[in-house]
Formats: structure tokens, C-alpha cells, sequence
């Protein structure tokens, strides 16, 4: 997950690539979020093998980004890249306007993208903690808001990626805002899950523990961890494929903690952050 703190938030206007035009009707369609790399690389990969045309969205990382959208076409998957900043309503509003061109539908909506600055609280700049907030929370909302009407009348699903633990998170003097964020979030899933039923549209979290590779970690899994080992991107995928599937058909407003049964709030955090969806 880039530090979008240390960048220029643009109003760079979004841009579908490869190609024009309504390539995609009538397919079932996907949109991750952040799937560049790493953790949303690997669901949109595995939602394009179960037959989703799937836009894969950055926001620097074309190149990444682009390489994503060919492993996704090499293994008989059809997509787009898109292109835009999650925070900016103005490239929200040209996201959607892509999506409406290629297939005129969307189904299924991973909401990965996020941003992660660690650092103490009375030491958190103000525009970082905007920054934060603005990504992981207003974004979020305004992209589910702005792609309501390219849900068909037969529902779809959308599933918010969180932390392990944010169910019982409480105060802390360290990554306050992206904790912040992060306990909104899974209010907001809860809310839009309500709101969203008669519409059938399920909206569901799914919150990683520590993963493999993503952080040095201060001891051995097997001191903190149930399971005794970290997980993997495809464990978290597996969460998002079923929580899409039709055999989740009837769950909303659920989180569901993908962490090896690691759930004490916000330790993880202070001694080594997030599970690495860097993106």
C-alpha cells in the first residue's frame, strides 16, 4: 500500500485502458480496488478465473498494475485497467463513467485500496490524517454510492477489506488514524448491509491478520497465533471468493476475521502494522 501521504493528490482524470468501448457487455463485472499488487493482485486474479470480467484499478502503479492485467489474460480472464485516485470524487465519477462504457454493470465491488502511515498521534500531521481518512473511509463510501446504479436488479455483492481486530479495538496513541478508518469502515458495512437489502446487494468485511512476507515479525507465529503460522494473500482471497459466492447468498453486514484466530486489537499494529496490503 503506497504512502499516498509522501504524493500530490491530482485530480488526473481516470482513464480505462486497453482499448474503448463496450468490449465487456453483458459480462458479470468486478472492480478491486488497489489491485496493482500484492493482496488485491490476487483477488482480482481469482474473481477473473471465476468468470468475472474484472476492471484492475491503481492509482500510480501502471506498470504493476498492467502486468496484473496479463497474468488475468494469460489464464483466460477478461479485463480492463482503471485508472484514479480513490479519494478524489472527481476521479471516482470517472471510474464509474469506464465501467458504464466497457460492460454497463457492475456485481461485484472490493473495496482493498487503502493508506497506512504509522506514527504517534501527537506527532500525525493534520493532512495526513485527512489523507487516511479520505482514502479508507470517504472513498469508500463515495465509490459504493457512485456505483449503485450499475448493480443489476438481481443484487450483487460488496465486500470492504479491513484489520483483524477492529471489532475490538480500543484507544491507542499509535496509527490512530488508520484505526479510525478502519472501525468506520466496518460501521459503515453494517449500515450500507441494512440499507442496501432490498436492493439485494450484500455488503460484507473481510479483515487479514499478519501474512506471510508483509512484516518482520518481533517473535514466532506460534507465540501469538492459534494456529501457530501467518496466512497468505490466498487465504484472504478465499474469504472475498466466498463472501461473493452464491453460497454466501444470504449473509450481510458480517466480518469475517481471517487472522489464524489472532484477535487482540491493536497490538499488531504498534509492534509491526498491518498485514502488508501495500498496494
Amino acid at each position: 500500500m503506497p504512502h499516498f501521504h509522501s504524493e500530490t493528490f491530482g485530480a488526473a482524470a481516470c482513464r480505462l485502458r486497453r482499448g474503448s468501448g463496450r468490449k465487456g457487455a453483458g459480462l458479470k463485472t468486478a472492480l478491486v480496488t488497489g489491485s496493482a499488487r500484492r493482496l488485491g493482485r490476487e483477488i482480482a486474479l481469482r474473481l477473473a478465473q471465476e468468470g468475472y470480467f474484472t476492471f484492475v484499478h491503481y492509482r500510480g502503479s501502471r506498470t504493476e498494475a498492467a502486468a496484473t492485467l496479463r497474468a488475468l489474460e494469460m489464464r483466460g480472464g477478461k479485463g480492463a485497467l482503471v485508472q484514479g485516485d480513490v479519494g478524489n470524487p472527481v476521479d471516482i465519477k470517472s471510474m464509474v463513467a469506464a465501467i458504464r462504457r466497457t460492460t454497463g454493470r457492475l456485481d461485484v465491488l472490493v473495496n482493498n485500496v487503502g493508506v497506512y502511515k504509522p506514527g504517534s498521534l501527537l506527532r500525525y500531521s493534520a493532512e495526513d490524517f485527512e489523507t487516511t481518512l479520505r482514502v479508507n473511509l470517504s472513498g469508500c463510501f463515495r465509490l459504493i454510492q457512485s456505483t449503485l446504479t450499475l448493480f443489476p436488479s438481481s443484487g450483487g455483492s460488496i465486500v470492504n477489506i479491513g484489520y483483524a481486530g477492529v471489532e475490538s479495538m480500543t484507544g491507542t496513541t499509535h496509527n490512530t488514524a488508520y484505526l479510525i478508518s478502519k472501525t468506520g469502515l466496518l460501521i459503515l458495512t453494517r449500515s450500507l448491509a441494512q440499507a442496501l437489502g432490498s436492493k439485494k446487494i450484500r455488503v460484507n468485511m473481510v479483515s487479514p491478520g499478519i501474512l506471510s512476507n508483509s512484516v518482520e515479525l518481533p517473535r514466532s507465529p506460534k507465540e501469538w497465533i492459534p494456529l501457530g503460522y501467518t496466512g497468505s494473500v490466498g487465504d484472504v482471497a478465499d474469504a472475498v471468493l466466498f463472501l461473493t459466492g452464491k453460497n454466501a447468498r444470504y449473509i450481510t453486514g458480517v466480518n469475517l476475521d481471517v487472522s489464524g484466530g489472532y484477535n487482540s486489537g491493536l497490538r499488531s499494529l504498534e509492534t509491526g502494522g498491518p498485514s502488508a496490503r501495500k498496494k
